[in-house]
């Protein structure tokens, strides 16, 4: 099970008394609907692409910004609408992209579960051995990161915006045939990350579910194979031991891109 704890001092927390809060453990996405004189950004959390099944918390926002060919402007204003929260923005401020970052969260796993989470990713390759072996451990305390983009204007696709975990097209998904590759490269503090699996899915396509899977290089580069026009997403995940020992056994963070193709 995925526990979610509200606190930091994980010393604190009664391991007895935590099988009462239970959540999953979703994407986060960022979808830009087109108005007839707004841009209307709606931030999701789901599995099921572009589904929300719960509201980000306002407190949770670390970052939310609009992007334009010079400048970055902090987004402000916006409102919970059912399981979604919603930001409009004027179409005349020429917005290129949008960019969310959610500030790290504290879950506890059961060890068990936490084996699976990690296969269910496939990240064997940046945790401890007893997780791939399936062999028992103590729950696991892991401090979690999200950061989210959605390409307003395609021919943005490569513009980097400096989040900590970032995706960044490679090429304009405007220009994609269908059973195309469209690159992407995957950046952690700026730099490119070997070893990572990206993630790609399509509204209505396969349920909303992943459609293909591919891995980045050493130069932080993965090949996203597209199958048709709509609305897509790429995502990825990334964990690692924490540098907080005290509180925390790992860190994870999950980044994703949504665009038109």
């Amino acid at each position: 099970m995925f526990i979610e704890i509200h606190t930091a001092n994980f010393s604190e927390i009664i391991f007895a008394g935590i099988s009462t809060l239970v959540i999953l453990g979703h994407n986060l996405w960022l979808v830009a609907k087109d108005r007839s004189e707004e841009i209307k950004i709606e931030v999701l959390t789901s599995d099921k692409f572009p589904e929300s099944d719960t509201a980000v918390k306002p407190e949770r926002i670390a970052d939310f910004r609009l992007f334009t060919e010079n400048d970055s402007i902090e987004i402000t204003n916006y409102k919970t609408e059912k399981n979604s929260l919603v930001a409009s923005l004027k179409k005349d401020e020429k917005i290129n992209l949008v960019a969310l970052e959610l500030h790290p969260h504290p879950i506890i796993l059961e060890a068990e579960k936490f084996a699976g989470y990690i296969a269910s990713e496939n990240a064997e390759d940046f945790v401890a051995p007893q997780f791939v072996k399936g062999e028992p451990t103590e729950p696991q305390r892991e401090s979690y990161a999200k950061f989210a983009k959605v390409l307003v204007d395609n021919n943005s696709f490569d513009k980097i915006v400096a989040q900590k975990f970032e995706i960044v097209l490679q090429s304009n998904p405007s220009q994609v045939k269908t059973g195309g590759k469209l690159n992407a490269k995957v950046l952690f503090d700026g730099k490119p990350i070997e070893g990572l699996r990206v993630s790609v899915g399509a509204e209505n396509l396969n349920g909303g579910k992943y459609f293909a899977h591919s891995r980045t290089n050493e130069n932080g580069l993965a090949e996203l194979e597209i199958s048709g026009s709509g609305l897509w997403f790429a995502r990825t995940h990334f964990i690692r031991p924490h540098s907080d020992t005290a509180n925390f056994d790992w860190e994870s963070f999950w980044a994703s891109v949504t665009f038109q193709v």
